[in-house]
């Protein structure tokens, strides 16, 4: 049976799942993830452990921070006027807004205090700094 190389076409069924065994993500086979090994689309750690994988293989592998979602950068937490949110809603803190940059890039962040006329609001994705168990299986190999 063949197994996965550099520049192979691959289709991966993932599940990440935090230190506390909380599922925070898990694809099925309808919406596999679909990307060539070596081009870095993926998380490289676990692009280099697909490698010698064959076709219905499942690894596990933990990822520390780094190699998943990063550090958390203080610098992607800031104080926005409430009257910027644009929104009706009730948020508490731990809601997810969404707020559109001068760019006109679609950003989202966790709202980490609530004050009088503020909001602080951390855009760091919501598991940086947390290590992920990641469970990986081939469901198809295409050679290169």
């Amino acid at each position: 049976m063949e197994t996965v190389k550099e520049g192979d076409k691959v289709q991966v069924l993932c599940e990440l799942k935090l230190e506390n065994g909380k599922t925070f993500f898990k694809n099925e086979q309808k919406n596999p993830f679909v990307f060539i090994v070596g081009e870095g689309k993926f998380f490289p750690v676990i692009e280099n452990e697909l490698k010698d994988m064959k076709q219905g293989e499942t690894k596990t592998v933990t990822l520390e921070p780094k190699d998943a979602f990063g550090i958390h950068n203080d610098g992607l937490v800031t104080e926005i006027p409430k009257k910027n949110i644009g929104t009706n809603a009730e948020l508490d803190v731990g809601s997810r807004i969404k707020m559109k940059t001068a760019s006109d890039e679609i950003i989202q962040g966790t709202v980490t205090e609530i004050k009088d006329d503020t909001l602080v609001v951390d855009f760091n994705h919501p598991l940086v700094g947390k290590r992920i168990i990641f469970t990986v299986t081939i469901t198809s190999i295409e050679k290169s």
